[in-house]
């Protein structure tokens, strides 16, 4: 995808926290809202209207979400668990049948099929799911492992924050795609649905582990996913789409645990209207974005490759640096209202749309520094994008 729409998986959260922005994102056919309701319980208020709530794993989120639909009707969404606490309702979850459970339950869930000691896997026609139990540790950040090696061709596209601090690498080579993420064994679960019928799979030994490799093909092309656990309860997912299965076996194969992260950078100067939005970590990358006047500026370092534009671009400097421009293909058509916070009901709402690295819309400006790699792209020119690089300074 060349451009993402702002969501609450997309950084939101990070956004509620830090700014006391609420962002409103396109859904289906209608719009969300997050934190537009509160919750009054037996006239005691539990959770006010703007606010988020702290999940079970330390993460901020949404106390509600407000769903609009194209003809105006309001859907308010409740987190479960906090339905059942204020209740005094019991909360579970039956990975085999991917069903929420409330209350006492008089037939005991069916166990799904063990894979290893701390992640369990469930097949069906429908896909493949590895769950985990909560065996009760906190985990205050996501495991450090990083791909120290790409198949040749392969450059890092993205950085994203999942779920549970949870991050994500997609990695491009101008026709497939990878991507990678690895979790401790935290009471949450991963999902691949690649289609309907017949899902083959075999296993693979993979940096001494045996791992399953599923493979899938339909009208709309080639799917695969590689997937294993350590001996720590490390789960690590790979998925690619229109990849040769060995390729993704490849990549997975240089994992290894990563001491060095990558900076997160802080600008001191941004174009007129810019502000941060969210700073993305994972697998010793970083990705940090600000945004404005219906536009984004994103810095992506990494230890590996970084996908760029087509051609050499052209040679510049900054700072003592020598660094690659790429202009735009056309130009960026902001969107008048974009970006323009609105209050509705003392909640401050934004919207607007997020360029990736790939879109036509964006100048390109790169270069390398210490041993990484850095990227800078938006939807600025020239000019712009050189005085922010000349002003990024390590957190």
């Amino acid at each position: 995808m060349k451009r993402r729409v702002l969501s609450f998986l997309a950084g939101a959260a990070a956004a509620l926290a830090l700014t006391a922005l609420t962002a409103t994102a396109l859904a289906a056919s209608g719009q969300v809202q997050f934190n537009f309701a509160g919750v009054a319980l037996n006239g005691e208020t539990k959770i006010a209207a703007g606010s988020d709530i702290t999940a079970p794993n330390g993460q901020r989120v949404p106390g509600s979400i407000l769903y609009v639909d194209e003809a105006g009707g309001k859907t308010n969404y409740l987190p479960i668990r906090t339905i059942s606490e204020l209740l005094g309702v019991e909360v579970g979850y039956d990975s085999a049948t991917r069903t929420v459970l409330l209350g006492e339950q008089t037939v005991p869930a069916a166990p799904a099929a063990a894979s290893g000691p701390y992640w369990h896997r469930e097949d069906d026609e429908n896909g493949v799911t590895y769950a985990s139990e909560d065996p009760g540790i906190d985990y205050t950040e996501a495991p450090g492992y990083a791909l120290t090696k790409l198949p040749e061709g392969w450059e890092l596209e993205s950085v994203r924050a999942g779920m549970g601090g949870r991050g994500n690498l997609s990695y491009w080579n101008g026709g497939g795609r990878i991507s990678f993420s690895c979790a401790y064994p935290d009471g949450g679960s991963y999902g691949w649905s690649p289609g309907s019928g017949e899902i083959p799979c075999r296993t693979v030994t993979v940096n001494g582990h045996d791992a399953a490799l599923y493979t899938y093909s339909s009208e709309y092309g080639d799917s695969c996913l590689l997937v294993w656990e350590d001996e720590a309860g490390v789960l690590f997912w790979f998925t690619g789409s229109d990849v040769d299965p060995d390729t993704l076996v490849e990549a997975a194969s240089s994992v290894e645990p990563t001491s060095k992260t990558a900076p997160a950078c802080e600008a001191d100067w941004l174009p007129g209207g810019y502000s941060w939005f969210e700073t993305n970590a994972s697998g010793g990358a970083a990705e940090t974005t600000w945004v404005g006047q219906g536009g984004n500026i994103t810095l992506t370092c990494s230890a590996t490759p970084l996908l760029m534009p087509e051609g050499d671009g052209e040679t510049v400097r900054f700072g003592g640096v020598t660094a690659r421009f790429w202009e735009a293909e056309k130009p960026h058509e902001a969107e008048t209202d974009a970006w323009e916070p609105e209050t509705v009901g003392g909640v401050i709402i934004s919207s607007g749309t997020i360029s990736g690295p790939q879109a036509a819309d964006v100048a390109t400006l790169a270069w390398t520094d210490g041993g990484l790699n850095f990227r800078l792209h938006g939807t600025v020119d020239q000019e712009n994008l050189l005085h922010v690089a000349e002003s990024l300074r390590i957190k």
